[in-house]
């Protein structure tokens, strides 16, 4: 009963903050001012002279990230109160819009508005399914730890940093041990955590990308002989590039379970696949991202799962922070989380433009879209984050708000931040020493299947060898164009390129789509980069990276 109250005390006091908006914002924000009055930034933008928000909007630009970077390397090389008055516990390792690795401070002060967010989550989804937590957790996060700043300050993954925030009442149902997300082989850590999962009855299932979900479901089914066969001796098959250390900690943990292995083959025999809804048959609560464009691929989840567990969306997040909580299942809506950052928002229609609208969170409208403007107690201050959200809806005097999409035409399968302009300069490296001229090309981000689709149009006909030329080089120059795909691609999070032959028009029906959608020829600006392509139909070859001969 104890424990019950404070999760209902935690949800209404969180639900007050929601009904003072103005107030709530108003009070954090001078609590980051006065706490950091005597850092570098601090004195630097006058802090001590800050009395109010108007103050501080005029002592403090709003900034991109090339504006911040120099404070955060200082704090990197150990100058620790160049942003915070607090030494970093961490770095939050993001690989940004830019296609250079960026480092968050994450501080205790980030930690304390962590926990308590994820502590709001978990009470809300407890009120709204309390039988969640009956059996195991089955987590899919990055490493938490993949590095070390000079002075040994740990850098690595939000959701590997969350893996071990979340409350106690969470993490002693875990499915496995965290030394299974260093595992570097991608499908190595794949088997090894559906390894653990599949042997337990897990109630919970949380990840970011549900089309990554679905893959892990669908490598259990084909690889069905392989884990019953460990799951009955006990072990965990030497054919996957675990590493020893990690490999003997988990043998440990291990029994044999001849029962299990059992009914697990006759569920394959019966139903002709291995899914989730066999092997995890309490399985009530999916945590995924709703919104964006991952918000598509949760539905597939009930081909293997079935229909009685519900979707909740984990919530708007970032290296930079959490930033909301939904309330509610099945909905990318969630409230904004005023105890985490002090926001502020530039109409999406205005963002760039000198005189732009700045606003606070009580002064949001239902219906629009908005860029993001973060103050985090990292030591952020003034960040456009490059989120454009929508407004659903305004309860009390904050708004519920759900993510869109990066700004500045971003597509982002695993982390690996792939712009227009990479994609631009990556196709001219390729045609132009090609000598091939095309009429139009897309690059299309394959979020279920994890790759990058080139779609071309030329101005005369291709024979396949150019083709397979154009396709390996483009796979070298997007590498070259953006370290964090190469960086992704060589760890496997990412699959090769595949190149799709348009038939000629293409373009022409692309631009008359446009004409007859009123907007003028003249300044129409053609998509090169999507989550989906224009007219799929008409594409009349595809070509395979991993088919090309060597020799191409």
């Amino acid at each position: 009963k104890a424990s019950e109250d404070a999760r209902q005390s935690t949800i209404e006091h969180f639900m007050g903050q929601q009904a003072a908006a103005a107030e709530t914002q108003r009070a954090l924000l001078e609590t980051f001012v006065s706490r950091n009055r005597d850092t570098a930034f601090g004195k630097e933008h006058g802090f001590a002279a800050i009395r109010n928000i108007a103050d501080f909007r005029r002592q403090v630009p709003i900034r991109q990230w090339d504006d911040i970077s120099p404070y955060v390397d200082r704090v990197v090389k150990g100058e620790h109160d160049a942003l915070t008055h607090e030494t970093p516990v961490m770095f939050h390792w993001t690989t940004g819009t830019t296609g250079t690795p960026k480092l968050i401070p994450y501080t205790r002060a980030c930690e304390t508005a962590t926990k308590q967010t994820l502590r709001l989550w978990l009470y809300t989804a407890l009120r709204d399914n309390p039988g969640m937590l009956d059996g195991r957790a089955f987590m899919l996060v990055n490493p938490g730890v993949e590095g070390y700043t000079e002075p040994r300050i740990p850098y690595g993954s939000v959701s590997g940093n969350l893996y071990f925030r979340l409350p106690k009442t969470i993490r002693r149902h875990y499915s496995n041990t965290s030394d299974v997300y260093h595992i570097e082989d991608l499908q190595a850590r794949f088997y090894t955590l559906m390894r653990f999962g599949v042997e337990q009855n897990c109630s919970f299932a949380v990840t970011g990308n549900p089309a990554s979900l679905r893959s892990l479901f669908e490598m259990a089914d084909r690889l069905c002989e392989e884990l019953v066969r460990d799951i009955h001796d006990g072990t965990l098959s030497s054919r996957f590039e675990v590493p020893m250390h990690i490999r003997t900690a988990a043998v440990n943990d291990l029994k044999a379970n001849p029962a299990r292995a059992r009914e697990l083959t006759q569920a394959k025999q019966a139903h002709g696949a291995l899914r989730p809804m066999e092997y995890w048959p309490d399985l009530e609560l999916a945590g995924v991202w709703l919104g964006g464009s991952m918000g598509h691929f949760a539905p597939s989840l009930r081909e293997w799962c079935g229909e009685k567990f519900q979707f909740r969306d984990i919530g708007y997040m970032a290296s930079e922070g959490i930033f909301s909580v939904p309330l509610a299942n099945g909905t990318p809506d969630s409230a904004l989380a005023l105890h985490s950052a002090f926001f502020e928002f530039i109409p999406e229609a205005d963002f760039g433009n000198d005189g732009a609208p700045v606003l606070l969170a009580h002064e949001l409208e239902a219906g629009q879209n908005y860029h993001v403007v973060v103050t985090t107690s990292g030591g952020l201050y003034r960040y456009a984050i490059n989120d454009v959200i929508r407004v659903s809806e305004m309860v009390g005097t904050a708004p519920r708000i759900r993510f869109l999409y990066k700004g500045n035409n971003i597509q982002n399968i695993q982390g690996e931040m792939t712009s227009i302009d990479h994609v631009t300069a990556a196709v001219a490296a390729c045609t132009e020493p090609l000598g091939i001229a095309l009429r139009h090309f897309q690059v299309v981000a394959d979020q279920a299947d994890r790759r990058y689709i080139l779609h071309v149009e030329p101005t005369a006909a291709m024979p396949a060898a150019a083709l397979h030329a154009l396709l390996t080089r483009f796979e070298v120059e997007l590498g070259r164009q953006n370290m964090n795909y190469e960086y992704f691609r060589d760890r496997g999070y990412l699959y090769p390129p595949r190149l799709r032959l348009m038939r000629a028009g293409w373009f022409a029906q692309i631009t008359a789509d446009q004409s007859g959608q009123g907007r003028r020829v003249a300044q129409f600006k053609p998509s090169v980069l999507s989550g989906a392509a224009h007219h799929p139909e008409m594409a009349e070859a595809e070509i395979r990276y991993e088919d090309i001969p060597a020799a191409s």
